[in-house]
């Protein structure tokens, strides 16, 4: 089915790969007009994203504004606009007045799309939004500590983790991505070194009425085999040790536990701080067709999120 997708305006790239994750691809084809993805694909694929802020059914799109009133005319929709980036104001609302005086326009039809972008406007039928509701819902844990990535992020990483049945964080912490993954329908297994941790990560997800495997390991030996996807936030302060570890072995020592874990044909899915890199020692384990996105939280931080893949 021919689909359109809204992306969010500050993590373009990002949303796209998102894009790609949630059809279980590691790319897909598209036409990309500013801010806006068109596909052949899942038209409701907003409501499991984090960088997607709406999807639906493409119906047209044209610089010609009666080409655009023949695409609607007879039917009934509730509309709402859209101008990307705040450009081609005149034209959209040009096109409104054209496309309300042939059709019903009523709260109760489905909703309509009318977008303008690189000097067109794209027609679209709703079907989907990104689902903030939950997000903020999860944010809301009982247990949280500085550093705990937030919802909407943990909910990135496991899309990007492209899981079939199995999400696997080895450094599960107070569960956020655990949470996210059992929310997206997934089996979900945690591990950390710290006991207490365990205790806090299970009080969360029992919190919100999910339930995930949890075991007392080190992401250096998980005692597991056959997992089809890792999505995880190791420790990457400047002065961060763990039990005695220091960042390069830890993060080396992941790497080649992660290696071993994860099935062939499975991505392994990790923020990071922007001002490290580990795309070298990475290679040097084995991983794959790297890609790297760049999150902005504050001025003090903005995160890495490393996409690799065991072939």
């Amino acid at each position: 089915m021919k689909a359109y997708a809204i992306l969010n305006l500050s993590n373009i790239f990002t949303a796209l790969d998102e894009l790609a994750s949630l059809h279980g691809l590691d790319k897909m084809d598209y036409e990309y007009l500013s801010g806006v993805a068109i596909y052949d694909g899942d038209p409701s694929v907003a409501k499991k994203a984090s960088f997607i802020t709406t999807s639906g059914v493409f119906l047209g799109k044209s610089n010609d504004l009666n080409e655009i009133k023949e695409i609607v005319k007879g039917k009934c929709f509730s509309i709402k606009l859209n101008s990307i980036y705040g450009k081609d104001k005149d034209l959209l609302i040009e096109a409104y007045e054209k496309v309300k005086d042939v059709i019903k326009l009523s709260k109760a039809c489905e909703t309509l799309d009318m977008i303008s972008t690189d000097g067109q406007i794209v027609l679209g039928l709703r079907k989907a939004e990104h689902d903030t509701k939950s997000i903020l819902k999860h944010s809301e844990k009982p247990f949280r500590q500085s550093g705990t990535m937030d919802s909407r992020t943990s909910r990135l990483l496991v899309n990007l983790a492209r899981p079939k049945r199995i999400v696997l964080d080895p450094f599960v912490g107070t569960g956020s991505i655990l949470i996210e993954a059992r929310w997206l329908g997934y089996e979900c297994i945690g591990g950390d070194l710290d006991r207490r941790m365990l205790q806090k990560a299970q009080s969360n997800l029992r919190y919100f009425g999910y339930d995930c495997m949890l075991i007392n390991s080190s992401a250096f030996n998980i005692p597991l085999r056959g997992i089809d996807s890792i999505a995880t936030d190791p420790p990457y302060g400047r002065s961060c040790t763990t039990f005695g570890a220091e960042l390069k072995d830890l993060y080396y020592n992941f790497f080649i536990s992660a290696v071993e874990v994860l099935k062939n044909n499975s991505y392994l899915v990790f923020a990071t701080s922007s001002d490290l890199d580990f795309r070298d020692m990475l290679k040097s384990v084995g991983f794959k067709n790297m890609r790297i996105h760049f999150i902005y939280l504050h001025k003090s931080l903005s995160r890495a999120i490393y996409v690799v893949y065991k072939s």
